[in-house]
C-alpha cells in the first residue's frame, strides 16, 4: 500500500503541471479572446457582442483566476465549449465531442495491442532460447523492418497491396461510424469487421516489432540468473525451465514498457486513424489544431497526461505483484 500510495501521489502531481502548462501555453500564445469571440459569434458580430461573450466566458479574467474555474470543472467532466463547433449554429461541449472519439480510439488500440502482446512473447522467448541460430537471425531482421518502417508507409503499404491489389479489407472506413453510438459500436465493428482489418494489421505491426525485441532481451538476461541454472542442474525439463523459471521474471520489464507505451499506442494510432479516416482521437486532434479549437486540443492533452499517468501506475502495480522483490523491499 505504501508503494502504492506514493506512485499515486507522484501521479498527482504531475498531471497538476501538465494542466497548468497546458492552460497557460495557450493563454500566453495561442488564440486571442477577441479572435476567439469572432470565431464563435461569426466575422458579421460587432465588437460589443464580443465583448459581452469575452465576458459572458471569463476570457476578461486574469490566467490563474481562469485556470482555477477551468481545473475544478475539468475535475467534474466539463472541459468547457468547443469553440469549433460554433458552424453547426450552437456550441457543444468538449465532452461531447470527446466521448465517441475516446471510445473508438480505445477499442482500435485495446484489441490489436492484446493481439501484439500474445503474438510477441513466444517470439521473443524462442528468439532467446535460439539465440544465434537462423531462426534468430531471420525474426531480428523482420522485426527490425517492422520496429523500423514509418506508420506512413506501413498503412500505403497495407492499403496498396491487400486492399488494392489483393481485395482484402478496405482503404478506407465508412464515415458512418462516426455516428454510431460508443455502446454499439463493438457490435458495428463485428459487423463490418473488413473495414477495420487494414487498421488493426497496421497496429499490430507497429507494436509487434518494439515488444518482441524487448520479451527478447529480457529473456536473455533472464536465461543466465542463476536460478535458471539451478534449476537446469536439478534436471528439470527445457519447457519447465522456460515457462516456470524464465517467462514470468521476463514479463517484468515488459509489463514496465507496456505501461509506459500507452500514450504511445494512442499516439501512434493517430497517424492510422487519419490515413484510414477513423473517427477516433487522432482525427478529432487533428481537425482541432486545423481550426484552432483550442479547447479540444487541451482537453486531448489532458486525457493523453492521464493516460500516461495510469499507464505507469498500472505497471508498477503489476510489477509488484509480478515481482516480490518490490513488495519485499518496500518500492526500492
Amino acid at each position: 500500500m505504501k508503494y502504492f500510495l506514493s506512485r499515486f501521489f507522484q501521479g498527482i502531481v504531475t498531471l497538476f503541471g501538465v494542466t497548468l502548462i497546458t492552460f497557460i501555453l495557450p493563454s500566453t500564445f495561442g488564440q486571442g479572446a477577441y479572435s476567439l469571440a469572432v470565431q464563435v459569434n461569426g466575422p458579421r458580430s460587432t465588437r460589443v457582442e464580443n465583448l459581452e461573450w469575452i465576458h459572458k466566458v471569463g476570457l476578461d479574467q486574469p490566467v490563474m483566476v481562469q485556470y482555477w474555474h477551468w481545473l475544478i470543472a475539468a475535475l467534474h467532466g466539463d472541459f468547457g465549449y468547443a469553440y469549433g463547433s460554433s458552424h453547426l449554429g450552437h456550441l457543444v461541449t468538449v465532452s461531447t465531442v470527446l466521448s465517441g472519439a475516446t471510445w473508438r480510439s480505445i477499442w482500435l488500440t485495446l484489441i490489436p495491442t492484446i493481439i501484439s502482446l500474445i503474438v510477441a512473447i513466444p517470439i521473443g522467448l524462442t528468439q532467446a532460447t535460439r539465440r544465434n541460430r537462423p531462426y534468430d537471425h531471420i525474426m531480428t531482421t523482420i522485426v527490425y523492418v517492422l520496429y523500423s518502417t514509418p506508420a506512413v508507409l506501413v498503412c500505403i503499404i497495407l492499403q496498396f497491396y491487400l486492399a488494392v491489389e489483393l481485395h482484402i479489407g478496405t482503404p478506407t472506413i465508412d464515415s458512418l461510424a462516426q455516428q454510431v453510438s460508443p455502446s454499439a459500436f463493438p457490435g458495428w465493428m463485428i459487423a463490418h469487421a473488413d473495414q477495420f482489418l487494414l487498421p488493426f494489421l497496421a497496429i499490430i505491426a507497429l507494436s509487434i516489432g518494439g515488444l518482441s525485441r524487448f520479451m527478447r532481451s529480457s529473456a536473455l538476461d533472464t536465461l543466465v540468473q542463476d536460478h535458471v541454472r539451478t534449476a537446469r542442474a536439478k534436471g528439470a525439463s527445457s519447457r519447465r525451465v522456460l515457462f516456470r523459471h524464465v517467462l514470468r521474471p521476463s514479463i517484468i520489464p515488459l509489463i514496465t514498457i507496456l505501461g509506459l507505451s500507452v500514450p504511445g499506442i494512442i499516439g501512434g494510432a493517430l497517424i492510422v486513424e487519419n490515413v484510414f479516416n477513423y473517427p477516433g482521437m487522432g482525427v478529432l486532434a487533428v481537425q482541432s489544431v486545423t481550426i484552432n479549437d483550442i479547447r479540444v486540443v487541451m482537453a486531448i492533452t489532458v486525457f493523453t497526461a492521464v493516460l500516461t499517468v495510469l499507464g505507469n501506475l498500472l505497471a508498477d502495480v503489476m510489477v509488484a505483484v509480478a515481482d516480490p522483490r518490490v513488495r519485499l523491499g518496500g518500492g526500492r
